[in-house]
């Protein structure tokens, strides 16, 4: 089985770094879709079918699960036109990724991530995730081992001033805290990205971090049944 990226990703995405400019990708756009784009959608199909088992309605057309190349300059003071980087997101189809459930996977030059988690703070999920396990705290202790099994940590910023109750868990006080969420996966090699198999890696990960997606989902899902009464 081959692998789905080449070391030479790397060479190309520093180019972009310092050669950031129209010129420059229009001259090497055939090998941005060899070296980037390409190897990010075969890799999106082949995790597609285990995706869609995790949530029928995910959505797994590449174009809409990976990252555009050009960067949104309008309020930034950096008006370069292009990403050096891309990152991949499966989650509910038509959903804003404001509000959504997702898990995503990222190549950067510094690093190689996955995870699962809302993207930034969202605010009403996460109200109902504190009153969830408020009232039933094994729903998320009882996950807790299966994140420390595969290597995932909790990660995102918390409030300061908030008091987690006193009857909550010790284990799920960082939870109760947290302004955003997501959990990141640990102990990543970024050579992983040029060995055969990452797509299988990858499944593997999600699909075991399944049941979180669920509760997330759960509470994303409370947020709209709310909205709508």
């Amino acid at each position: 089985m081959d692998s789905f990226f080449h070391p030479d990703m790397l060479t190309f995405m520093m180019d972009i770094r310092f050669n950031n400019n129209r010129e420059f990708m229009n001259e090497n756009r055939g090998t941005y879709y060899r070296l980037m784009r390409d190897p990010y959608y075969r890799l999106i199909d082949a995790m597609a079918p285990a995706m869609k088992k995790i949530d029928d309605l995910m959505e797994v057309r590449p174009a809409k699960c990976l990252s555009r190349i050009f960067r949104d300059t309008r309020y930034s003071h950096d008006k370069s036109p292009y990403r050096n980087h891309h990152w991949v997101t499966f989650r509910r189809q038509g959903e804003p990724r404001e509000l959504s459930v997702m898990y995503w996977f990222e190549i950067r030059l510094e690093a190689v991530s996955w995870g699962l988690g809302y993207w930034g703070a969202n605010r009403p999920a996460l109200d109902i995730l504190r009153q969830r396990m408020v009232a039933n705290p094994r729903e998320i202790s009882s996950l807790l081992p299966i994140l420390k099994k595969h290597g995932f940590i909790l990660e995102g910023s918390q409030y300061k001033r908030r008091t987690v109750p006193g009857n909550l868990p010790p284990a799920l006080a960082p939870w109760y805290l947290k302004r955003e969420l997501y959990l990141t996966k640990t102990g990543v090699q970024p050579e992983w990205v040029f060995q055969p198999g990452l797509d299988k890696r990858l499944v593997k990960d999600f699909t075991a971090l399944a049941p979180v997606y669920r509760l997330l989902r759960g509470c994303h899902e409370l947020v709209n049944a709310e909205n709508m009464l």
